[in-house]
């Protein structure tokens, strides 16, 4: 009787994802990324509202998502190269997903400021390893730069004009906008799951 290596079996059960469809699946992950930081800017004027906070501190919200990301670009950045693209990215998105329902649970200023801080990381320690992911495993020399081009205006637009739209026609916008980028995020870190590394 021969012998069955279970490892074997298991190895090959183990599912990738072809270049050409991994490639894609970076691709929408940066959009709805990019998508998750624009969205919260509708929803500042009705937490405004409710709360009653002052244009400097909206000032402030604004502020710290932009040094949160940039303080994070420069320290883990290049992180991507040595330890692989795949954990940066299914952290990152990880990382979103808590920052999307801190907005959700988000009932002061500093439970938003918290929010976007955590955002800030998830993007910092995203973008950079996203790019290169893209890059990595293009299907031809002239997709991969394109899609970094165009996936975070495109992302950062749709999530602005999408989250607009929820806030004036859908009920409870400050929670369906984030339910919908949580769904969105956690489909994509589990199929990033089977991503091959580059």
């Amino acid at each position: 009787m021969v012998g069955v290596d279970t490892r074997d079996v298991q190895g090959r059960a183990a599912a990738r994802i072809p270049h050409r469809y991994a490639f894609w699946v970076v691709g929408v992950a940066f959009i709805v990324l990019m998508a998750s930081s624009a969205a919260p800017s509708p929803l500042y004027p009705v937490y405004q509202q409710s709360w009653g906070f002052s244009a400097i501190t909206l000032t402030v919200v604004f502020a710290v998502y932009a040094l949160a990301l940039l303080l994070t670009l420069l320290t883990v950045g290049s992180l991507s190269d040595h330890i692989g693209r795949k954990p940066i990215l299914v952290a990152s998105l990880l990382l979103l997903i808590v920052s999307l329902v801190l907005f959700i649970v988000a009932d002061s200023v500093p439970v938003l400021i918290a929010a976007r801080v955590v955002q800030g990381i998830a993007a910092g320690a995203a973008t950079g390893a996203m790019s290169a992911a893209i890059i990595d495993l293009q299907p031809t020399v002239s997709t991969g730069p394109l899609l970094n081009s165009v996936a975070p205006s495109f992302g950062l637009a749709a999530g602005a004009i999408g989250a607009g739209l929820l806030v004036q026609l859908a009920p409870a916008p400050e929670i369906l906008v984030f339910a919908l980028l949580i769904a969105a995020a956690a489909v994509l870190a589990v199929a990033l799951l089977f991503v091959p590394e580059t």
